[in-house]
């Protein structure tokens, strides 16, 4: 199926929803003032990026170390409809193959049609929205609710990474303080034979306090409970017994003494703090992040970042610049869902990202990032340089 039908299909039937829920408006004799198109919105981006990376692990036909450099793009049109008051329902299509936490996708491969996913597919329920108290259940394939940095890169989760199950998602408070609580039933693998499914199980709070409004302090804890992870072989999209970092033991596909499996579960905490500051006007974030993994066989349980960003990159003819330091030793979450860019993807790594951007236009933004990192820390015999570069291009409409 084409992109293009795809796309039409899946405006279609939010239209369908919408009409549907205005149907069942005038059932119950209350007028409708608008058409189903107004219940709709449509949203999307475009970005290209050109990219280098300088990985000391890999070496080319001449056993020496190289560059390489490609362009990628990444296309992402989602639709979401309000049926009622009460509910939306969204539904989202973006570049790229199986892989959980990357929507890009490599330009250079003779002209060959690039590949378009289900990224998002997902209900909001507000069960209760009583200002200042709200409740909300939202299910399917959706956001993560659970970066509590926000936009900046966390350690626990990639940004591109779309949770499946249902969260219940709540908050209350007033102008100075606000509490906050989410809790996460979700899937990772379902399994039909004996074996039991493997799941994750989120408590998330969070309380946010801003006495005045040059000043806001947020501060919160997860715990993260992944569920039969140990000693089950990795979930690995691209089927090559791909660990990301994390320590396996032998495992068990068809008896293949080949094959990995998870040597440790999973049940980090972690603990999160943001200071937002507006001096002069002018916003200045200053955060950081801490976690430990319990569970881990390992001595290698535990990750940490701190950093600062300044200005925000929203408006036209605005910036915004960060550092942040970062490092996750080799158990302290699970590999396959952090951000894939920081050395490579995965855990057992260590370094600095720092990046810019500015806001062209409304709808047009430049950036650009880049890594100096460590990989595969937990051996210094083995330890290898890897550094980044990303320079962007991101329309939005």
């Amino acid at each position: 199926m084409s992109t293009k039908r795809l796309a039409t299909i899946i405006v279609m039937a939010a239209g369908i929803i919408a009409s549907t829920g205005l149907a069942q408006q005038s059932q119950t004799n209350t007028p409708a003032k608008s058409s189903w198109a107004d219940k709709i919105a449509i949203k999307g981006d475009l970005r290209y990026r050109y990219e280098t990376i300088e990985d000391d692990a890999k070496l080319n036909s001449q056993n020496e170390t190289f560059t390489r450099r490609r362009d990628r793009i990444r296309a992402r049109l989602g639709v979401e409809a309000k049926p009622s008051e009460t509910v939306k329902i969204g539904v989202e299509i973006a570049t790229g193959q199986n892989d959980p936490v990357s929507p890009n996708q490599t330009i250079g491969d003779v002209w060959q049609k690039k590949d378009m996913k289900l990224n998002l597919a997902y209900f909001d329920w507000s069960l209760v929205s009583n200002d200042p108290t709200t409740v909300n259940l939202v299910g399917g394939k959706q956001k993560n609710p659970f970066q509590p940095m926000g936009s900046i890169h966390d350690l626990v989760w990639d940004n591109d990474a779309t949770p499946e199950g249902l969260v219940l998602k709540s908050q209350t408070g007033g102008e100075t303080v606000t509490i906050g609580a989410n809790l996460g039933y979700m899937w990772l693998q379902e399994r039909s034979s004996n074996s039991d499914d493997s799941m994750l199980y989120v408590g998330q709070g969070f309380l946010k306090f801003q006495p005045m409004p040059e000043i806001g302090l947020t501060i919160g804890g997860t715990y993260y409970g992944f569920h039969d992870i140990q000693g089950k072989d990795v979930l690995d999209w691209e089927k090559l017994n791909n660990a990301f970092g994390n320590s396996t033991i032998t495992g068990t596909i068809s008896g293949s003494t080949t094959n990995k499996a998870w040597a440790s579960e999973f049940t980090p905490i972690e603990l999160f703090a943001s200071l937002d500051l507006f001096v002069m006007e002018f916003p200045i974030t200053i955060f950081g992040q801490t976690l430990k993994n319990s569970d881990a066989t390992t001595a290698f349980d535990s990750g940490f970042q701190y950093g600062v960003s300044l200005g925000k990159a929203k408006n036209p003819k605005t910036f915004e610049v960060g550092y942040t330091y970062q490092k996750l030793e080799k158990d302290a979450v699970l590999g396959a869902l952090t951000d894939s860019d920081r050395w490579g993807g995965g855990t057992d790594g260590k370094g600095s990202k720092v990046y810019g951007k500015y806001q062209v236009a409304k709808n047009l933004q430049v950036g650009l990032t880049y890594f100096m990192n460590d990989k595969v820390i937990s051996d210094a015999s083995k330890t290898k340089d890897y550094k980044r570069m990303q320079a962007d291009l991101v329309y939005s409409f």
